[in-house]
Formats: structure tokens, sequence, C-alpha cells
């Protein structure tokens, strides 16, 4: 009997770095670690609360932040972690970290009035952004927030606004620089061109309306060299001497955010000799810490310096889980699998290289026979990919994946994309609680209304 003879599938090469072998977790070469631990048993948890399924983990994210923390707390000098909202602002993530210690830094008056909720006293907010409109200054200088001005058209607003409650404002500068070829110029105001001289000169002519007291500066996301922060502090550094020559005394220090998480660049957005191995936040409290050591003075006796991470304190704490929902091979390309999660809930995946981990108890027993595989989402879009090759075992119909590194970004820039968005567990001393529910159909459309004519008859009536 003749054998039926496979179809040559061509070999595929791929270049391993040695270089992001030691960075990144050796999950991508084996399946052995679930990355399962912090969260408990995922199968139940999809059984329970549906699939897909975002997990945060408790435990991780108190953990985390409080490293962060202490990795930037020096003597002399009072440090201020303020979680920035924008990366995630579940509510049951924030009011953890506010347990913590956290001020809230903010960029919208949706997110003002979220840190009010849940309590965060006015003081303990900090107000950036490039738009800001004028009842949302008036409540946050009425409830004696921290104002970092964008702009000379936001500092005329100011101005303004302040007049009209007769109330100082606390206000600070959002100070930006030349750094490459990429610089954040977009935002605030430059120290080389003159505009930070002729802020501080506008201030100074405002009187009473103004208390100047932060600088501030945020130059980009994921920053991987801590020498953009050593820049920085010697940037307002430089602007505080100005101030003070002035007669003004600013006393606080805004690093802004930008500080990596333990996520994985694509190999595209890497700089030129790759990351650095370790990735570890001490060389960037360094370039901070040491940078306004130096300089002190000019920030009054004991300056405050405040830090706006996002991705740093969240990314880790949060998983998504998933359910293998068919199998391929792809010719030219080698084997496949599609899952019930999509970009639509991995924005981030177009530009990070997340673990995508078999779970314990699963598959794992076939570890051994591991290989790259593809993995796919359920849109009906060919860049629908949340992971171009990820190192799993063999997979069966149902088997349960989890994605890392997914708190950051992923579910403020979520879409209600052909599938409707997931829950939100939280894993805590208690198990696991619902922190958000599945949406539903209703949910989806129920801003939506269909005009009377539009509407369908039914034939005979």
């Amino acid at each position: 009997m003749a054998k039926t003879k496979k179809a040559y599938v061509p070999p595929r090469l791929e270049l391993l770095s040695s270089l992001g072998m030691q960075k990144h977790r050796t999950v991508d070469i084996s399946a052995a670690d679930s990355g399962s631990e912090d969260i408990g048993d995922v199968k139940a948890l999809l059984a329970e609360f549906g699939s897909p399924l975002y997990v945060v983990s408790e435990k991780t994210l108190r953990s985390v932040f409080r490293t962060f923390r202490d990795t930037f707390t020096a003597p002399g000098i009072d440090t201020v972690v303020a979680y920035s909202y924008k990366t995630n602002y579940l509510p049951a993530v924030c009011a953890i970290l506010h347990q913590e210690g956290a001020w809230a830094e903010v960029v919208s008056g949706m997110e003002y009035d979220l840190a009010c909720s849940l309590g965060v006293p006015g003081e303990q907010i900090i107000f950036n952004g490039p738009y800001k409109r004028a009842d949302e200054l008036a409540r946050a200088v009425a409830d004696g927030a921290l104002i970092n001005v964008d702009n000379f058209d936001e500092l005329d607003l100011l101005i303004a606004v302040a007049g009209n409650l007769k109330k100082t404002a606390r206000m600070g500068l959002r100070i930006n620089f030349q750094h490459g070829r990429q610089s954040w110029t977009k935002f605030g105001f430059n120290a080389d061109s003159g505009d930070a001289s002729e802020a501080l000169q506008r201030v100074k002519k405002a009187g009473r309306k103004f208390r100047l007291e932060a600088l501030h500066n945020h130059s980009g996301t994921f920053q991987i060299n801590p020498d953009i922060y050593a820049r920085a502090a010697q940037v307002l550094s430089s602007v505080a001497k100005r101030a003070r020559d002035m007669g003004l005394a600013p006393n606080i220090v805004d690093f802004g955010g930008g500080y990596p998480s333990s996520n994985r660049l694509k190999p595209a957005f890497e700089p030129v000799g790759g990351v650095a191995a370790g990735q570890h936040l001490a060389p960037f409290a360094e370039a901070i810490i040491g940078g306004i050591g130096k300089a002190r003075k000019v920030f009054g006796e004991r300056p405050m310096v405040v830090l706006e991470p996002g991705r740093a304190v969240v990314d880790a704490a949060m998983k998504l889980a998933c359910t293998v929902v068919s199998r391929k091979s792809i010719p030219g390309q080698g084997d496949a699998v599609i899952v019930d999660a999509g970009v639509n809930l991995l924005p981030t995946a177009y530009w990070y290289d997340h673990g995508v981990d078999a779970v314990a108890g699963s598959d794992m027993d076939a570890a051994l026979g591991s290989k790259p595989v593809a993995v796919f989402g359920p849109l009906c879009m060919q860049i629908d990919v949340l992971r171009e090759r990820a190192v799993l075992p063999p997979m069966s119909l149902g088997s349960p994946l989890l994605v890392s590194n997914v708190g950051a970004y992923c579910l403020t820039q979520s879409m209600q994309f052909i599938q409707p968005r997931p829950a939100v567990v939280l894993v805590g001393p208690k198990g696991p609680e619902l922190i958000r529910r599945r949406e539903t159909r209703e949910d989806i459309f129920s801003l939506d209304k269909v005009p009377p004519r539009l509407a369908s008859r039914r034939s005979g009536k």
C-alpha cells in the first residue's frame, strides 16, 4: 500500500539573541513556567468567569509598587509616587495603589472625577496633559490640586480662572528639551528656545494668582536609557535656578513616567545594540536622585521628587487568560493556533512581544514537544496577531493560554470590535473577586438610537 506523501514544509530559521535571553524570562524557549502562580487555577477562573478573561494579581501589584517606591527613596528627599491613571484606570487597581500611598496623576476631567470618587484629596492629585477645560481647571484650583501647565494659552486660561475664583493656583510648568530625533517636544515649554524663561516671566507677573511649586518633565514611554532622566535633572535644575533668581521658589521636581516594565519590545523597536540586560530601576534612580542631589538647593532645603509611573508598576500585575478555539498548519509558516482574544484586547501586541504560555496542568506534560507556534486572535483581520512565534507544547481545542504583562494600556485602549470586552477578576487574599463584569450586546449599543422612521416593520403589521 503506497504511503501518502506529506507536502514539503521548508525549514524556518530564527535568530536567537543571547542578549534577549539575559533580559527576558526563559518562557519563550520553554513552556515549563506558566506564570500562573500569582493568580491560581486559571482553568477554574475561566470556567467561572468566562473566556477570555483579564486577571489582576493584587499581591504582584502591591509588591511591584513597593519595590518601585523604595528604589527611588533617599535621605533628605521626599519621594512621592503619583500613579498614572491613563495606564490602567480600573477603579480597583487605583484603589489598591492609593492604599499603598500613591497619589493620582490624571490627564482629563474624567480621570480627575475618578480620583475624587476614590477619596483622593485634591492636594494629592497632579493634573497633567495638553488640554484642560476651564471648568476642569476651576475645580482643580478650588481643590488645591497641583496643575502642571502645558502651554501659553493654558497659562492665560489658568490666570483667568484663578482670578475669577480669587484663589491662588498651585501650579507647575512642564518643560521639554531636545534629545535625539524623536523628542517629546509636543508637550510643555522648551528649555532651549527661551519659552521656559518666558513662561517664568508670565508666572512672576501673575503675582498672587499663582504659586509656582513644580517643574515637570516627561520625555517618553518605555524609556530604556536612564541618561534621559539624568539630562532631565540637569535641565530642570537649570530652570529652577532661573526661577529662584526671579524670586520664585519651586520645591517639587517632577520626572513624569516612562519607566520600563518587564515586558519585551519587539526587535524592530529596540534601540541599536539591543536593550541592557536586567532592566532594573536602580540606574534610573541613580540618574534622578543622584542628579537632584547635586543641585538640590535650587529646589529648597528638602526637595520633593515626584515620579509618575504607570507601566512600571501595573504591567506585570495583570494577565490575559484565553482559550484555543482552532488549530492550523500554514504552508510556509508552520503551526498556528487561534484563540478567543484578539488585538482589540491586546493593542500593545503591535509593539511588544508579550509572553504567551501554556497553563500548568493542561498540556504541560507535552512540554518536551514544544515548538514555535503563531498565536492569532478571532478577529476578521490579518493583523490580529497576539504573538508571531510563541514556543508552546501541542495545543488541544479548549487549551488555556496566559498572556503576560497586559496591565499597561491594554484595558484603557481596548475596543469593542467584533467581540465584547471580557470581565476582569482581581485575585487577592479573599480569592477571585469580580471587579468588572463581562460586556453584553446591550452595553455596546446602549448609547445608540434608531430613528422611528428606520425601525423595522414586520410583515402584516
